[in-house]
């Protein structure tokens, strides 16, 4: 019995282990072949606060008061990856930044949740020194929902709405639901947390999410739509009936339109 238990404990203590240590590997899945323009999108360069060179993708918006969108990547991927989905903004007249991270599209670095919260700050930055005065949209894809509602907590100025795409309330809650026997939150490094962030928040706010997402279940939209709208922001939701992950990029037509709509509610580009 003593030896099973042994057994049982140094297995548990192994998985463990390993999830502390591949952590890194199982959250962020960076392409990290170099980013080239794409569509509508030229190569930008900017620098971080903390000297990494970080290439991404812009699109112009059509006049001087039109507002921009900073647009924030899931976890996969390369900014180039989103540059088809998020033409139809552009159309409309209005500016996007697609943020590159470190270590994806060919960048420096490694990714890390304190890395990415620097190079979210760092596009930011270059997009008020480029457009003065425009207004803001920050719009989140999964993990970049995180980074997207974090920013707007800590760096509010000319921000007027925020749009999460198939946004989780943190890394640890979603981590849980996969790990249930394991202490997740003791051992993640990256938080993420997203829930908090935007209790705090007063913005207009659009959820969009898949009920079929099988990697974020819609239960967090839907809770972050609560958590919205018991802030006393205007939040609004889109949930589709099957679909996949990530509701734009999978979920067909209707949540690009949701979002156009909501865009030319809240940020029309004028």
């Amino acid at each position: 019995m003593l030896t099973a238990i042994l057994l049982a404990l140094g297995t548990y203590l192994a998985i463990a282990g390993g999830l502390w240590a591949a952590q890194e590997r199982l959250i962020f899945l960076p392409d990290q072949r170099p980013l080239a323009a794409a569509g509508p999108f030229a190569l930008g360069r900017l620098r971080t606060p903390d000297g990494l060179d970080l290439a991404f993708l812009h699109a112009p918006p059509r006049a001087p008061a039109a507002p921009v969108i900073l647009y924030f990547q899931g976890n996969g991927g390369q900014a180039a990856d989103r540059a088809g989905a998020l033409t139809p903004v552009v159309a409309r007249g209005a500016g996007v930044v697609i943020a590159g991270y470190r270590g994806y599209g060919g960048n420096p670095g490694a990714p890390s949740e304190a890395g990415l919260r620097r190079d979210a700050a760092a596009h930011l930055a270059w997009l008020r020194a480029r457009h003065p005065g425009a207004p803001v949209v920050l719009w989140g894809e999964s993990l970049g929902g995180a980074l997207a509602t974090q920013l707007a907590r800590e760096d509010p100025a000319g921000v007027v709405a925020l749009v999460l795409d198939s946004p989780f309330t943190s890394i640890a809650k979603l981590a849980q639901a996969h790990y249930p026997w394991l202490p997740v939150r003791a051992l993640l490094r990256h938080a993420f947390e997203s829930e908090a962030a935007l209790a705090a928040l007063r913005l207009p706010v659009l959820i969009l999410h898949a009920d079929g997402d099988a990697v974020v279940p819609a239960a967090h939209g839907r809770r972050m739509l609560a958590v919205a709208q018991a802030a006393g922001a205007p939040a609004e939701a889109l949930f589709l009936p099957g679909g996949a992950h990530p509701a734009v990029l999978n979920g067909g037509p209707a949540p690009m339109a949701a979002a156009l709509r909501f865009l030319d509610r809240v940020a029309p580009a004028r």
